[in-house]
């Protein structure tokens, strides 16, 4: 049966194609979720296995490594995602994208190299004994793009609360609130009648968000210390990493793989017991 609203498009080839848009985006969601989770520990992890030499003293560092291509490679695939990613309105276009294009910067604009202590007798690669003018030039274009990207990332893990875009007519205050998830969709709204995240998934929205906010707050603290503490603890890559973790938890959430995660489990536990129900009749017999 066609509908005359949309041309004439058969009702059922929309269904079809509206469930196939789901589908996508839940993919993307999940996608973005797994390389934020999975880039810090892959990085540590690969290159204990194919280095002897102490960790870098941030993910940015690992530029330096073997593995190299594992991180301007999964930095760009989740900058293209981000860049992709359509959300409720323009706004939430505009955060994804600015954060999708930081990421690329992240990957495409190293950090600056690590420079030997004065007097050194050996000085190994890639470490240097004194920074070239164009490494400074591009390590600061190279936090300035973490800088913004980490930002981006926060926000748009607390946007993600939203279920809906934010209705005209509200103030600035309404609009903040709105925008950070604490306002309803009003009546005829396209998200108003739409099933909303669960109480669940929006506080794993906001924790997420404030993680991530307070992690880039604590790393630019951390550069107030003296350097060998930097260096004894990793405070740097720690905190780089629990933000990037903590972002990639909420495109789980907003991608429902925790709540498939938590059906999976259930049903395990529920086929389980049933097993041990059998058994027990059974045994009894």
């Amino acid at each position: 049966m066609a509908d005359p609203r949309t041309g004439g498009t058969p009702v059922s080839q929309q269904s079809t194609e509206s469930k196939a848009l789901v589908v996508s985006y839940l993919f993307l969601r999940r996608a973005v979720g797994w390389i934020a989770i999975l880039l810090p520990i892959v990085l540590l992890v690969g290159n204990l296995i194919s280095s002897a030499a102490s960790p870098p003293e941030s993910m940015s560092g690992y530029y330096y490594t073997d593995m190299r291509n594992i991180f301007v490679g999964s930095l760009c695939a989740l900058g293209v995602f981000l860049v992709a990613y359509n959300g409720y309105d323009n706004v939430d276009r505009w955060v994804t994208t600015i954060a999708g294009l930081g990421a690329i910067g992240v990957a495409f604009c190293p950090t600056k190299p690590a420079v030997c202590l004065p007097g050194a007798a050996t000085c190994p690669a890639p470490s240097v004994r004194q920074l070239a003018t164009h490494q400074t030039v591009v390590g600061d274009i190279h936090l300035g793009f973490a800088l913004v990207a980490f930002v981006m990332l926060g926000l748009m893990a607390l946007r993600f609360a939203k279920t809906g875009p934010t209705p005209p007519g509200l103030g600035l205050a309404g609009q903040l609130r709105y925008g950070l998830g604490f306002g309803t969709p009003a009546a005829g709204t396209p998200a108003a009648g739409q099933p909303r995240d669960s109480a669940t998934d929006t506080v794993i929205y906001r924790v997420s968000g404030i993680t991530v906010f307070a992690c880039v707050l604590l790393a630019i603290l951390a550069n107030l210390l003296p350097a060998s503490v930097n260096a004894s603890w990793r405070l740097l890559f720690i905190f780089e990493a629990v933000a990037v973790i903590a972002f990639g938890v909420s495109w789980f959430a907003k991608g429902h793989t925790i709540a498939g995660i938590q059906a999976l489990m259930q049903r395990g536990a529920t086929a389980a017991k049933t097993t041990a129900a059998a058994r027990a009749l059974e045994d009894h017999r």
